[in-house]
């Protein structure tokens, strides 16, 4: 549909004048976006990309050759698609020089031999470059019918691309700013999807409430061409912004609020609404990236998001943070490293808050970290300490759901010589097994983490084991200590500090009920 230079080169009109080549180059497919004729030397600076330059040379008869290479680079410079000189008067013969920057250039150059007026050349050309961006324009006007009439029956997003890929044969995707696919058409397969967004043929960005969200893309297709494409892709950017702010995405005001608000609610149907929505709240995830929840329980959550920012904004991490119901709740997209989760939780430990990190998912499943680290925040506040990996509190939240009697007895049943002992002696043996559970039963460690000599917990892990009767590593028996050490731990941080001691349940070493 579009007039390329081949085409042009066909014209009744032109071949009239009998065009012949003067310098071999390589742009026969290239489009003809408008043919003029000047005999002016400074023609070149109103001249655009694929103009087409009819001329006999008047402008160049009474210049030297070095302003007549001159003038040849900069119609190249300007990407001009062609010049036709015709010889005359002005130029009797064409200048060697006009051939050898042309040649350098790659700057098509024809030498007509027939006297044609160029207004007749003009009128055809120009004509026809009409009429064929006339056909683009109803192909434009007609899919973006066909989107109206299927969002209006409820398509939602994926009408946008199907419609455009039945109408020009090729593949056609809407994609976050990031590059995520939120809806493609036209492509067979997971690999002709990453070809197209790595060779699109053309793009249109999509803007909602003065926000990048995305672009169309588009790939070649038998249904138009490369100008007919481009037009389509701007007509479907504009249509595609009104169905991505359709889409449930909550108020221009406050996208990012109402989006992890309906995570933590589980209320975001699936991974396309996840994605439309996020890439309004201005988050963007690259594809194949893991984003990790994270939620704090503070008296002051706007200063905990705005630390959250300034510590992302630093590790140039990808965030999307906010109050919700009295919290401070985020998302963040972290780098493809190991355990992101640890690494992540020294970056968003604030003074003053407890601060609790989920899991790290793949972006279709941002709610469920965001849930986990939001449900794990009274298990850690009881615990305390200044932030949580949601891993390390899955026991504890799975134990908190036993009240104390539950509780008691498993202290009881694996712990009672142990504080027994630490009641008569006053030392820490239940805390000192605790801890060398919790860190892999590893003496260094443990030693490290109560700061107290390797020697001295070799010590009581011996005083541990011939009370137990039996290893601390015993097989038969870890899961049970395992249990017991996170149940008195659970027990002793429900215990306030100024409990009466006759309620049963002294502060520093709890007891079992009623043993």
């Amino acid at each position: 549909m579009a007039l390329t230079l081949a085409e042009f080169l066909l014209l009744p009109s032109v071949q009239a004048a009998h065009p012949v080549l003067a310098v071999p180059h390589t742009q026969l497919g290239a489009q003809v976006r408008w043919a003029h004729s000047s005999e002016i030397y400074e023609i070149g600076p109103l001249l655009t990309a694929g103009d087409l330059l009819l001329t006999t040379g008047l402008g160049l008869s009474g210049v030297d050759a070095g302003a007549r290479r001159h003038w040849v680079r900069e119609l190249a410079a300007r990407g001009v698609c062609a010049v036709l000189l015709e010889l005359g008067r002005s130029l009797p013969d064409l200048p060697g020089e006009i051939v050898d920057e042309a040649t350098r250039a790659d700057l098509p150059l024809y030498v007509l031999g027939q006297v044609v007026p160029f207004i007749r050349i003009c009128e055809e050309a120009n004509e026809a470059i009409l009429v064929a961006e006339a056909v683009r324009l109803r192909m434009a006007d007609e899919v973006l019918h066909q989107v109206h009439a299927a969002l209006a029956a409820g398509g939602g997003i994926p009408a946008v691309v199907s419609c455009a890929a039945g109408a020009t044969g090729g593949p056609v995707a809407l994609v976050t700013r990031s590059g995520q696919v939120v809806a493609a058409a036209g492509v067979g397969d997971q690999r002709a999807t990453e070809r197209l967004l790595r060779r699109p043929v053309t793009s249109a960005p999509v803007h909602v409430w003065d926000v990048e969200w995305g672009a169309v893309v588009l790939g070649a297709g038998p249904g138009t061409d490369l100008p007919g494409l481009r037009v389509l892709a701007t007509r479907l950017a504009s249509v595609a912004a009104v169905a991505v702010a359709a889409s449930g995405a909550g108020s221009a005001g406050d996208p990012a609020v109402s989006l992890l608000a309906d995570l933590l609610a589980d209320a975001v149907p699936g991974a396309r609404e996840l994605l439309v929505r996020a890439g309004l709240a201005r988050f963007h995830p690259a594809p194949g990236a893991r984003v990790v929840g994270v939620a704090a329980s503070t008296p002051d959550p706007r200063l905990v998001v705005a630390r959250w920012a300034a510590a992302a904004h630093a590790g140039g991490l990808d965030l999307l943070a906010d109050r919700v119901r009295g919290e401070a709740v985020g998302l963040v997209a972290v780098p493809d490293r190991p355990d992101p989760e640890g690494r992540l939780a020294a970056t968003v430990a604030v003074e003053g808050a407890m601060v609790t990190v989920g899991p790290a998912v793949a972006v279709a499943e941002a709610g469920r970290s965001l849930r986990e680290a939001r449900d794990a925040l009274p298990t850690a506040t009881l615990l305390g300490g200044a932030v949580s990996v949601t891993r390390d509190l899955v026991l504890p939240g799975l134990l908190s759901r036993l009240d104390d009697r539950a509780l008691s007895g498993l202290v009881a049943d694996a712990l009672e010589p142990l504080l027994s002992w630490d009641d008569a002696h006053g030392s820490d043996l239940v805390a000192t097994l605790a801890t060398h559970l919790r860190h892999g039963t590893s003496p260094t460690r443990t030693a490290a983490v109560m700061h107290v000599q390797r020697q001295s917990v070799h010590a009581r892990l011996a005083r541990i084991e011939a009370l137990l009767g039996r290893p601390v590593d015993d097989a038969t028996s870890h899961e049970h200590l395992v249990l017991a050490t996170a149940a008195w731990t659970l027990l002793r941080a429900r215990t306030p500090p100024d409990r009466p001691a006759a309620e049963g349940r002294p502060h520093r070493r709890p007891r079992p009920r009623g043993r």
